[in-house]
């Protein structure tokens, strides 16, 4: 009996090693969403160097002067015969933005669909209610005739390619590269004189300014 009580001892002590314990560890999931596109402003002023502007047009179909600034800073003029000339006295710089995206995305400029190049030949009423509801440049004083920026551009694409259709709707489509994840690209844009509307009024020298808005979406 005794050795039968000693030997079931050893026995239970043997089966008390073979318990383990097991320990939880928390982990933490974490992750930034982001439902919008920010775009950033690289340069920030298209500038439009120095222009000649003298008056608007006497008539309403004289016109209205017009230059076509690239994103590449070249100047053309999209209305030889117009009556109303606006001429370019300096070298004009484009203006440049970015947007970080993995994927295709789509720019977003003011939409001046409303009217063609064409329209700058003959002015009128019409073409200045076109005109208000893009961007004016004023005079510094706020007063006196203004420009306007329309039909707005976009250069080469660092790090995709624009699948851009039309320029005049304002809606580009950004087709993104292998590996870039930075997209960045150049403004340009279609400045005016402004149509005439009641009577031929003179342009005032100084510094003309305005704003335009770019948005990004996907």
């Amino acid at each position: 009996m005794i050795k039968q009580k000693k030997h079931l001892a050893i026995a239970v002590a043997a089966i008390g090693l073979t318990v383990s314990t097991v320990e939880a560890v928390d982990f933490t999931a974490i992750a930034t969403v982001e439902n919008t596109l920010a775009v950033t402003s690289v340069l920030p002023n298209l500038d439009l160097g120095t222009l000649f502007a003298a008056t608007n047009g006497a008539a309403a179909n004289n016109g209205v002067g017009a230059l076509v600034i690239a994103p590449d800073g070249s100047v053309s003029d999209p209305a030889d015969s117009a009556t109303v000339k606006l001429i370019s006295l300096g070298t004009p710089a484009a203006a440049q933005g970015s947007v970080d995206m993995a994927s295709n995305f789509t720019l977003t400029f003011p939409n001046t669909s409303t009217y063609l190049a064409a329209d700058f030949l003959t002015g009128g009423v019409d073409l200045l209610a076109a005109l208000a509801v893009t961007t004016r440049l004023q005079h510094s004083s706020f007063t006196g005739l203004s420009l306007y920026l329309t039909h707005f551009t976009l250069g080469d694409v660092s790090g995709g390619t624009s699948a851009e259709g039309s320029t005049n709707n304002g809606i580009f489509t950004i087709i993104k590269g292998a590996t870039d994840t930075t997209y960045v690209f150049n403004i340009g844009a279609t400045v005016t004189t402004a149509p005439f509307d009641t009577a031929q009024d003179t342009y005032q020298p100084g510094n003309y300014t305005g704003t335009f808005t770019v948005t990004a979406s996907y």
